[in-house]
């Protein structure tokens, strides 16, 4: 009995170990996701478990979802809309910048949300394409929470909900059909880029993304396309490592070799 106790104590630790490893090469060196500045006047950035979600107010009472969350409940973006007198049925739209299972878990609580995501993410979205990551082995290698896609966008696109413009551009290489969304001067990057703690914009995390490398080209890619709308943009907003004023850290990295 003992000499079992001790294994399990042994299989626990070296449990706990990876888990500390794999998040400290997950995240060491980012800034936290609560930090940078607020995104001003009518959006919330929520921490919907582990990674960010962003409700962006689309006039008349309605709302937008950056993201659903990590947390199939959807606490704490029901208690933001809550604050705001709204319910789950006031979520007109939601835009997916890609279906891993931290960015997703919380959609069926908004069934009368229209769903967005990048063309190419769809199979991805709907469980029936891999990742195709390093770390999928472990984590799982498809869409937890599988879900249909309503609305489809093309690099470029522009979409509308409510009294909100939303243009859509194509990054892949976190996944293969990674979205960002620059919406109310704001451009929501998901897990396409990342923040540093020296508050300096890096790509995607090579553990979790498909292909890192393709994934770093859509970065700098992102900073040619932006170029001409550069002055709409006062802020950058990630999934995981917070935000951060202007476009200027972009085009800092799409100069870098």
């Amino acid at each position: 009995m003992k000499k079992a106790l001790k294994i399990i104590g042994i299989v626990v630790f070296v449990l706990v170990l990876v888990v500390l490893i794999v998040g400290y090469m997950a995240f060491g060196g980012m800034q936290s996701a609560t930090a940078g500045p607020a995104l001003g006047s009518g959006v919330d950035r929520i921490q919907a478990g582990f990674s960010s979600v962003y409700l962006l107010d689309a006039g008349n009472g309605q709302y937008v979802l950056i993201d659903a969350g990590a947390d199939t409940k959807g606490t704490a973006i029901l208690q933001a809309l809550q604050a705001r007198h709204a319910s789950p049925d006031n979520v007109i739209a939601i835009f997916i910048t890609h279906a891993h299972p931290d960015h997703d878990a919380a959609l069926p609580l908004f069934p009368k949300a229209a769903v967005y995501t990048m063309k190419r993410e769809v199979p991805i979205a709907a469980g029936r394409e891999a990742y195709g990551s390093a770390l999928s082995k472990l984590t799982g290698s498809t869409n937890s929470y599988p879900f249909d896609v309503t609305h489809t966008l093309d690099d470029g696109e522009k979409a509308t909900a409510g009294n909100l413009e939303v243009t859509a551009f194509a990054v892949p290489g976190h996944t293969e059909g990674s979205g960002a969304y620059l919406a109310q001067g704001i451009l929501f990057l998901g897990d396409a880029g990342q923040i540093t703690s020296k508050v300096q914009l890096t790509g995607p995390n090579k553990l979790f993304s498909t292909d890192a490398a393709q994934g770093a080209a859509s970065l700098k890619h992102l900073a040619q396309e932006i170029a001409p709308r550069g002055d709409e943009v006062k802020f950058i907003a990630t999934g995981h490592s917070g935000t951060i004023a202007g476009v200027e850290a972009l085009r800092s990295y799409a100069s870098s070799s």
